[in-house]
């Protein structure tokens, strides 16, 4: 249930960089696999919060890249299935992970004002 304070997050930081609310027709995020959120359920928490604090129904669309480690022994760069999988090229568990924890708002769209 930690997706309700994310949208809350999200929804301070983009109120904070417009300098207050707007109406918003679309937020484009990314989320890692590896970040701890789940994509489904920021997408209910965020529907119900959105237009409580004044934000309109902006559409939420979320990207969803793929994780990937360098592995610390044999180099290879290689798509991290799970925390407790290995470098398919020499089975070791030792990496550094290059992307996945992402919880990013790419851009955001609002809707124009008129005079």
């Amino acid at each position: 249930m930690h997706e309700l304070s994310v949208a809350e997050s999200i929804l301070n930081t983009i109120e904070q960089h417009l300098g207050g609310k707007k109406i918003l027709t679309k937020i484009n995020l990314s989320i890692g696999p590896l970040s701890g959120v789940s994509a489904e359920s920021l997408e209910f928490w965020f529907s119900e919060i959105v237009k409580e604090k004044g934000f309109g129904t902006p559409v939420l669309e979320i990207k969803k890249p793929k994780a990937s480690a360098v592995c610390a022994q044999c180099k290879n760069t290689y798509e991290v299935k799970s925390f407790y999988s290995g470098c398919p090229q020499c089975g070791n568990f030792e990496r550094t992970v290059s992307s996945g924890y992402e919880c990013v708002i790419d851009s955001i769209e609002i809707e124009m004002e008129t005079e």
